[in-house]
């Protein structure tokens, strides 16, 4: 590394330690906005969000960064910030999201979750993790950039948005909206570890048909010799028979496929819903509720299914549906019947993100870390992010930030402050090293 990279790191870091009462403010101001977008019924949503947003954009433009603002249907605004490098270098944006999942039960915090408080050497509330935190680490990294007057040829970006929480899709449209960057960094909680790759993630359905008929009849389609079909088709039977081909389809990836980065089987087919009985359904639900009494002639079980960051979505699928096909084959009403599928269910499906462990982003981004004192880990995220939709574009970069996922949707949320520091020295040094 050459001694004005090495100058500019030091002077960059010196500038991001100053600003430690200011990340920390900057933290608790979003905190304190009521930004819960899971609660269907939550009337200060739009306002909150905007109100939030208004603290970031407020804080691009005393940077000096060309910011462009929109609204995401029906109510999600989004943020973006650049500042422009003196050319010729490369890109560099940081990714989060300022919406945060419900509080729940009041009394299961010890601190007020809306309020910032400052104990223990944390900082506490909802969304201190998962991600205002990280937040406000990526735009004091820029701060330190902008304040410490190093150079930068290439430009750096800030994009802010605020339906995570909801699968939305203000990152995937800004992504595919916005100029392509060089490098990414998704600043939701890590504990300070590096995880370049994150598995692919789909939501499917399999709907099941079946005959019906009354309970006292089901003895003529057991018995042998019996008419049958006659005698009912019980819909819950048959779907149990492809879910259980399926949990052996799972096992066999578990034990035949894996990723340097990610827990051996992780690659997983969770039946997460199933929803069964007599009179029909539609989109996953029954027509009918009423007893055991008669042979259910519908059943639909939904699943989450995980596939590994160097396989194709497409490809998945044909595997699903042919070893489905090939379960119904074996059984006449199946074969007569084939279940029907809905693959991205409610629109919940991330590609999976797959940048190398030796990639020269992730080279830059471990020697930041290293230089704040800490070893570096490199490991997959065992979640979805949206890093996918970067990857989408064939975009490198990392998902890296302050906290631990176990504080993430939980009462009595924290983030260290010692970490929300070195997690904005870390990102300053590295979008000053990358973008040099």
């Amino acid at each position: 590394m050459s001694a004005s990279i090495e100058d500019s790191l030091a002077r960059v870091d010196r500038a991001t330690e100053a600003l430690k009462p200011n990340l920390i403010a900057l933290a608790r101001e979003l905190i304190a906005c009521r930004t819960d977008s899971q609660s269907a019924d939550n009337p200060e949503f739009p306002g909150e969000a905007l109100r939030c947003q208004d603290i970031i954009a407020r804080r691009m433009l005393q940077l000096g960064m060309e910011i462009e603002r929109w609204i995401e249907p029906p109510h999600y605004p989004v943020v973006v910030g650049r500042i422009p490098g003196s050319g010729g270098g490369r890109s560099l944006a940081f990714n989060g999201h300022v919406d945060v999942v419900p509080v729940g039960d009041n009394a299961a915090w010890q601190h007020d979750p809306w309020a910032g408080e400052i104990s223990d050497g944390r900082l506490w509330g909802r969304g201190a993790a998962d991600m205002k935190g990280g937040v406000a680490a990526c735009l004091t990294a820029i701060q330190a950039i902008v304040e410490s007057g190093v150079d930068h040829a290439g430009d750096i970006w800030m994009h802010v948005v605020a339906d995570e929480e909801v699968v939305g899709f203000s990152t995937r449209n800004l992504a595919a909206r916005l100029p392509n960057v060089d490098a990414v960094i998704v600043a939701e909680p890590t504990d300070l570890r590096v995880m370049p790759a994150e598995g692919g993630l789909v939501h499917f359905r399999i709907e099941f048909e079946g005959r019906e008929s009354h309970a006292g009849n089901r003895y003529m389609s057991a018995r042998a010799g019996g008419p049958g079909d006659a005698g009912g088709v019980n819909a819950v039977e048959k779907a149990m028979k492809v879910a259980a081909g399926l949990q052996d389809l799972e096992r066999h990836w578990a034990a035949t496929r894996s990723h340097p980065m990610l827990p051996a089987g992780f690659n997983t087919i969770l039946p997460g819903i199933i929803m069964g009985g007599p009179g029909g359904g539609r989109d996953g639900q029954l027509r009918l509720i009423s007893n055991p009494g008669t042979t259910p002639n519908y059943c639909s079980i939904e699943y989450n299914l995980w596939w590994l960051p160097q396989e194709r979505y497409e490809d998945i699928v044909r595997e699903i549906e042919a070893y489905v096909a090939s379960i119904c084959e074996a059984d006449p009403w199946l074969r007569a019947h084939p279940p029907r599928f809905t693959w991205k269910l409610r629109n919940i499906w991330f590609p999976p993100a797959n940048t190398a462990p030796d990639h020269p982003f992730i080279d830059v981004l471990g020697n930041a870390v290293r230089r704040t004192g800490l070893s570096v880990g490199i490991e997959g995220f065992t979640a979805a992010s949206e890093l996918a939709w970067y990857a989408e574009h064939d975009i490198v970069g990392s998902i890296f930030g302050p906290g631990r996922i176990a504080q993430a949707h939980s009462p009595n949320e924290y983030v260290e402050i010692s970490q929300l520091i070195l997690a904005a020295r870390t990102m300053a040094m590295t979008a000053a090293a990358w973008c040099a």
